[in-house]
């Protein structure tokens, strides 16, 4: 198992998953991405809005009132004395949906009809139609909550900050939705305060801020509505806007999957100690780059989940690294100790390059089977890979049961093709006869599973089995290798596989399997009935070789 977790493969599919888990998006990395947005506004100038004043009805205002609601002409008298004070323009966050049941409402209907008011509505709670005509406008106060519960983006469309600054001919630039810069604070009254005088020439926020209010989560903390809506007036006043263009994502995965790549291929050539140069300066360069967008452009950039991801995925390559000098010094020590001088191994252990890959030259016998007119049945589930996949993998399970059941080895699988060989690494004299059995059991398999609808199109197969002498052993790379064959006589399989569609047989066995495996048709009554087919000349060969089938499959 430690073998396998501490291979490239398993550090490929480490990759792989937490690429997939990256593009899929789940709520935990949408909550990590937005909480590291969140964390870009710590940092920075905080602005205090010199145009903008909120006016809050607190605890201390509802002892000096009564409870809330109010009658509505003490509302209108708190519109009156804001503009009293020198208030250049008036937001009442408050919806009259219903009329005052304490008669207030032809007073209030009077006052701001004289003294212009900015209403709120959502699409749930509409003001009454009287009070809407004498409104000077009437804007939207809904925001979306992220999936985290927090409120970042203001829909500019009819909404409160665009009547706005409609109403005061601001030019504004931005469209759509806009990230709110919660970095900007505005200046606070209190309803019960006796000065009013710092709201001379500034737009008035009159919201509750009582207990019981409406308090929505931000990335600086709870607010109320109409807090938030002032914020989101000056962020637009400002001119300085907050944005995660479209091509960030692109760019992000790019850059996480090229960095992934360079990882994977870069890192287990390294030392232990060496690699981590590598690493540092990603993390450099990335928090460089991130800072610079944000300092200069105001650029959102998701950093840590993608930083995350190559930490996870170098810590698992260094591991490797780790792991497989530790297992290669033990490995030579144990495979070479008794044959070599304490001084030569201590000298491989220091440099294991001297060692070359290799194997022992021995006769095998080989089989290679193959799906016959496979792409038409690929070209039937075009579209539906994997319905494909499921069918060969259907083929390839119930072969391989028989291949390992005759005591053969799978050497690889080449999409519809299964290469398999007798006799290595354990010998086994019977070689011969059970490769050609498996062949047999193979083909009266797939008859079963067609008689059974178990495939659609049905599965015919070609066979091919030869043997011969061969180098088998451990090949590869100087980074990966596996235990495997090579040689001429593995060819010749390969190629009677190829031509077993030329003739009447699923079964083309050479004239080398033959001899020693019950040659003589009949000469027992288990024997196998073989028959000659043909001299031929296979691709590869100068010389024509006999052929055989075998009867009654």
């Amino acid at each position: 198992m430690t073998k396998l977790l501490t291979s490239m493969w398993a550090a490929c599919i480490t990759s792989l998953l937490l690429v997939i888990l990256y593009l899929s998006n789940p709520t935990l990395i949408q909550k990590v991405r937005l909480s590291t947005f969140d964390y870009y506004q710590t940092f920075g100038t905080n602005y205090e809005s010199k145009s903008l004043v909120l006016l809050d009805i607190s605890d201390a205002a509802l002892k000096k009132q009564g409870q809330w609601p109010w009658k509505r002409d003490i509302v209108g008298r708190t519109i009156v004395n804001a503009y009293r004070n020198g208030a250049a323009l008036v937001f009442l966050n408050v919806v009259f949906v219903h009329k005052d049941r304490l008669g207030g409402d032809e007073t209030f209907l009077k006052m701001i009809g004289k003294y212009p008011v900015i209403l709120t509505e959502t699409k749930d709670a509409k003001n009454l139609i009287s009070i809407k005509r004498k409104a000077l406008a009437v804007g939207n106060v809904e925001v979306p909550i992220d999936i985290d519960g927090t409120i970042r983006k203001l829909p500019l469309k009819n909404s409160v900050p665009e009547v706005i600054l409609k109403v005061i001919q601001f030019k504004n630039k931005a469209k759509d939705n806009i990230w709110i810069d919660f970095r900007h604070t505005i200046p606070r009254i209190d309803y019960t305060d006796k000065d009013w005088s710092s709201m001379k020439g500034k737009i008035v926020f009159i919201g509750t801020t009582f207990k019981g209010s409406t308090f929505v989560l931000t990335p600086n903390g709870l607010k109320n509505t109409h807090e938030i809506m002032a914020i989101s007036t000056e962020t637009l006043l400002s001119k300085k806007f907050i944005t995660r263009p479209k091509w960030t994502p692109y760019v992000e995965f790019s850059l996480l999957f090229a960095t992934l790549i360079l990882t994977i291929i870069f890192i287990p050539r390294l030392g232990v100690w060496t690699s981590i140069l590598p690493f540092s300066i990603y993390a450099i360069l990335v928090a460089l780059s991130s800072t610079i967008l944000w300092s200069r452009y105001m650029i959102l950039t998701d950093w840590l989940i993608p930083s995350a991801i190559v930490f996870i995925v170098f810590a698992h390559l260094i591991y490797n690294n780790f792991h497989r000098e530790n297992r290669l010094k033990l490995q030579i020590k144990k495979q070479f100790e008794h044959y070599l001088a304490p001084a030569m191994v201590k000298k491989l252990q220091q440099n294991p390059s001297l060692l070359k890959l290799g194997g022992e030259r021995k006769v095998l016998t080989f089989l290679f089977s193959d799906i016959r007119g496979f792409t038409p049945i690929s070209e039937k589930y075009k579209g539906q890979p994997e319905r494909l996949t499921r069918y060969v993998n259907r083929f390839l399970t119930a072969m391989t049961d028989i291949i390992l059941k005759n005591g053969g080895t799978i050497d690889k699988y080449m999409g519809d093709c299964i290469m398999a060989f007798w006799n290595a690494p354990l010998d086994n004299p019977n070689h011969k006869r059970l490769a050609v059995k498996s062949a047999i059991e193979m083909v009266r398999k797939l008859k079963i599973m067609n008689r059974n609808h178990e495939f659609k199109p049905p599965v015919n197969i070609g066979i091919g089995i030869n043997t011969g002498e061969c180098l088998v052993g451990n090949m590869g790379s100087k980074q990966r290798f596996d235990y495997s064959v090579i040689g001429d006589a593995v060819n010749t399989a390969s190629r009677l596989e190829s031509i077993s569609k030329n003739y009447d047989a699923t079964i083309i066995i050479s004239e080398n399997t033959c001899k020693g495996t019950d040659y003589i048709p009949n000469s027992r009554d288990k024997g196998f009935r073989f028959y000659k087919l043909d001299n031929v000349k296979v691709k590869g060969k100068t010389e024509k070789i006999t052929i055989f089938s075998i009867q009654n499959l």
